[in-house]
């Protein structure tokens, strides 16, 4: 008799609880904040219903019950709210639910609260039997949701690698993996044997709680990440811990043809990276990268032996080109007489034929120079001052 009164003042009394519950589930879990507020307060007030009837009448949970605590499982796999953000706020939830509970029972007599402790075993079953089903629920959508977006990422990186996602198709696939398809975009290139699914999911859930998104796919011997939300500086960032940082970083471009445009540029960029064993970013060898891919068909106009056989000739070439076109600056720079850097550009192109004070002889110079480099600087004849 005592616990019925009590049950049916609870069931009263709940409503007024459930948006006091949600604003603290909310406040520890921030996991739930994406979520609609009607959705999230409907649920515990379910939850807290069916509680009390189970209660009231000494029982475990129905099937139905058992199938709705899947269902809200499902629900929040589908909203991407993580698993054990789902199990904290349902603790919570029921804590608050049993602390009511308790209170009411001591406030009426020793009796009524005796009665209530006494179904303690019981009511922690509940939440047991209850957990293990909105986990299976989670679980069971989770895998399936996986499957989903591991082939939608495949669709949508194919096609900006086959014509830039154009098309309607393309926006919905880019909107189903929660990029915005007309805002920026940039892209990395690693190697693939740099990657593994555990690494990308614990990224995908940083990124996707600082409001940043990000997929990756297998692409041939190449991972291909793709971001959006967050600007890509260090390749550190992304790669697991212990991993050589050979990586190639794309530049931020916008729209879908900017994220396909991206990924050529980290493509090109992880060439460079990989013969110099490091991350490289296109932005800042934007001209290493775009050449060195087409180093044999560039061959017969650009190849030359001089950079490496005269690596202090280059050096001068280098100089010029980056201090103004200026043989006193670049002497400066050197810390050479300018009679010995104008000399020495002069054996440039004695031996190359290119003359570096010209457009057209710099150009190929600075071409030779990127694609055959000069190796560490030793004694060099043929730049000796005159």
């Amino acid at each position: 008799m005592e616990l019925s009164s009590l049950y049916r003042w609870a069931t009263r009394e709940i409503g007024d609880l459930v948006p006091a519950v949600v604003d603290d589930i909310r406040g520890q879990v921030g996991s739930f904040e994406a979520m609609p507020r009607a959705d999230h307060e409907k649920a515990v007030l379910e939850q807290y219903q069916a509680f009390l009837a189970s209660l009231q009448e000494r029982r475990p949970p129905t099937g139905r019950e058992i199938e709705a605590a899947r269902e809200l499982g499902r629900r929040r796999a589908r909203q991407f709210v993580p698993m054990e953000a789902v199990i904290t706020g349902f603790h919570i939830g029921y804590r608050h639910l049993w602390g009511m509970l308790r209170r009411e029972a001591r406030n009426r007599n020793a009796a009524a609260l005796l009665a209530l402790l006494e179904l303690v075993d019981q009511a922690w079953a509940w939440v047991q039997h209850m957990c293990g089903a909105v986990a299976e629920g989670y679980t069971e959508t989770s895998r399936g949701r996986e499957t989903a977006l591991v082939e939608l990422r495949h669709r949508f990186i194919g096609a900006l690698y086959a014509d830039g996602a154009q098309g309607e198709d393309g926006l919905c696939m880019a909107r189903a993996l929660d990029f915005d398809p007309y805002a920026s975009f940039q892209a990395v290139c690693a190697p693939v044997e740099a990657w593994s699914d555990t690494h990308f999911d614990l990224l995908r859930r940083k990124l996707h709680a600082d409001g940043g998104t990000l997929h990756a796919v297998i692409h041939g011997e190449r991972v291909v990440i793709l971001a959006q939300g967050v600007i890509i500086a260090d390749a550190g960032e992304l790669l697991p811990a212990g991993v050589d940082p050979v990586a190639g970083i794309g530049m931020p471009r916008a729209g879908l043809a900017g994220a396909a445009e991206s990924i050529g540029d980290a493509e090109r960029a992880l060439v460079v990276a990989r013969e110099r064993g490091c991350t490289v970013s296109f932005d800042d060898k934007w001209l290493i990268a775009t050449l060195l891919p087409q180093r044999d068909r560039l061959a017969p106009l650009v190849r030359s032996t001089v950079p490496r056989s005269h690596p202090r000739l280059a050096e001068a070439v280098l100089a010029f080109a980056h201090n103004g076109f200026s043989i006193s600056a670049s002497a400066a720079v050197l810390h050479l007489h300018p009679n010995t850097v104008s000399y020495r550009l002069d054996r440039w192109h004695h031996l190359t034929g290119w003359d570096p004070r010209c457009w057209e002889g710099l150009a190929r110079s600075l071409a030779a120079i990127v694609l055959y480099p000069p190796e560490n600087p030793g004694p060099d004849p043929a730049a000796r001052t005159p």
